[in-house]
């Protein structure tokens, strides 16, 4: 019962997506261990429940899909929009630089 707990409650919070996936994977890996496995779809529930606002954009989608995910396709788009957003930080911190350096001329 703890275990199964710990999967519904666990959040990404500031870890790496790369971080917490392994952290949810493990907990599944456990509980499939001692009670049974946990399908797809429950899995894909768990880690998108304990994603924050900064992936609500690719959450919904995931969501709202007909088919499930295994675990690895769902890695995979969760990594590849956490290097979207880091991009997207990127290019907002150097237009700031450019735009204060310019203004202190």
């Amino acid at each position: 019962m703890q275990l199964k707990e710990e999967l519904a409650l666990i959040q990404c919070g500031h870890r790496l997506i790369t971080n917490y996936l392994h952290a949810v994977k493990k907990l599944a890996d456990e509980v499939a261990i001692i009670d049974h496995p946990i399908s797809d779809d429950d899995l894909t529930l768990y880690v998108l429940n304990g994603l924050g606002p900064d992936f609500q954009e690719i959450a919904r989608p995931i969501h709202a899909r007909e088919s499930s995910l295994n675990f690895e396709e769902l890695h995979d788009l969760l990594v590849g929009h956490e290097a979207y957003l880091r991009r997207l930080e990127t290019a907002t911190q150097t237009m700031v630089v450019s735009a204060n350096y310019t203004k202190t001329k």
